[in-house]
């Protein structure tokens, strides 16, 4: 499935600035190119951020985005290891992935207890297992500008909370975008 870039550049972001986001999207192309194999590989096979930080894939995204660089490493680190399970580029943030009915059932893909884990979230690691996960149970897809762009918001959100209150709260903005789509399909939820 294609999906229209500017439709992509539309979506929910916050973090990312254009010539970023086009980065990103440049960078999510080059890594599911099939002579790519072995650097998605070693990124998916990666079991925490301090793996990710060595990777040749997560070094050239690194180089490419000096403005985040300088701060957000290890969000920049979510980014590449969230972004290799992702296989198919998909339009809908993950949020509404997630959310959608699991087919022939009235239980969204996944459970309200994932989700509320994902929500906890409470530190880079924990962020990076439970985002993973949540991608591949997703069918591995997502949208790359705005999973990059939700992950290097609550890193810096993490980093900064006083920059990110109400409704710029990621765990607000995410929660907003999961049950507005559970919403859709349970009745009386």
């Amino acid at each position: 499935m294609t999906i229209d870039t500017e439709k992509q550049k539309s979506a929910y972001l916050m973090v990312l600035k254009d010539k970023e986001s086009q980065t990103i999207l440049d960078w999510y192309h080059w890594l599911h190119e099939d002579k790519q194999k072995g650097a998605r590989a070693r990124l998916k096979r990666c079991t925490s951020l301090d793996e990710v930080i060595i990777e040749r894939g997560f070094l050239r995204l690194n180089q490419a985005l000096p403005r985040l660089n300088q701060y957000d490493l290890m969000g920049i680190a979510l980014v590449a290891g969230a972004l290799a399970v992702a296989k198919t580029n998909d339009g809908a943030s993950l949020a509404t992935l997630l959310g959608k009915a699991k087919e022939g059932s009235d239980n969204p893909v996944f459970s309200d207890l994932r989700f509320q884990r994902l929500l906890a979230s409470d530190n880079e690691e924990q962020l990076f297992q439970n985002i993973r996960r949540a991608v591949i149970q997703a069918g591995e897809k997502a949208n790359p500008l705005a999973l990059a762009d939700s992950l290097l918001h609550w890193h810096q959100e993490h980093r900064n909370p006083d920059w990110f209150k109400g409704n710029r709260q990621w765990q607000y903005q995410t929660a907003k975008t999961y049950y507005t789509e559970v919403f859709k399909y349970q009745k009386g939820a």
